[in-house]
């Protein structure tokens, strides 16, 4: 699964194809989702969270560079930790 995740990604990248970002964000957003839930103390942040992130999906998986060989996941974990930390310290 991870190499066709890889393979939309490209495509995405490439092409800002709509379709191929959402085959992403589908295979992908449990993974976002899973951060999110440790991050939030209460079901208003996880919304306001799930809210932010979803808007910001699109640019983050942009940033994905197939050429460092990081599993999508731990990218994901790590780029969501991180942003979900500023947007609470934001808020």
């Amino acid at each position: 699964m991870e190499k066709q995740i890889v393979s939309w990604i490209t495509h995405y990248q490439q092409t800002g194809d709509g379709a191929a970002l959402h085959k992403v964000q589908e295979a992908c957003w449990p993974i976002v989702e899973i951060v999110l839930q440790e991050a939030a103390s209460n079901a208003e942040q996880v919304n306001d969270l799930r809210h932010k992130g979803l808007e910001r999906f699109p640019f983050i998986i942009s940033k994905y560079q197939t050429d460092v060989q990081l599993p999508v996941e731990t990218f994901l974990r790590n780029t969501y930790r991180f942003y979900f930390h500023q947007a609470m310290k934001g808020s």
